[in-house]
């Protein structure tokens, strides 16, 4: 099924992606029929991924119906896609010195009377 959009907006803030979604009002019967559309995290990650745009995890999610008017709008912040970077081994370029003995403890003796 094709889904229809008002406003599909992708922005990054900082380290977050933001997607704002807003879908049409539902219109029963007549030539401009509005069929109900119900927008879930599912549909925004596909979309995404059909897009290329990578993201993390889902910080806050929502769910969006065209049925009731207070809920036509939704808002999804994803976390960018962190890079791994793998560690790299540094070799410093100093002489090596050897190393330095430890100090034996000796033990007290006890002094009997």
């Amino acid at each position: 099924m094709m889904m229809i959009y008002e406003k599909f907006d992708i922005e990054e803030r900082g380290e977050n992606i933001v997607v704002v979604v807003e879908v049409p009002h539902e219109v029963k019967g007549g030539k401009d029929q509005i069929p109900r559309i119900r927008v879930e995290t599912k549909d925004v990650v596909s979309i995404l991924k059909e897009k290329g745009i990578s993201h993390g995890d889902v910080i806050e999610g929502a769910t969006v119906k065209n049925w009731r008017e207070h809920a036509r709008k939704g808002t999804w912040i994803f976390e960018k896609k962190k890079l791994d970077k793998s560690a790299e081994k540094v070799i410093l370029d100093k002489e090596e010195t050897p190393a330095l003995k430890k100090k034996k403890s000796r033990a007290k003796k006890k002094t009997t009377k």
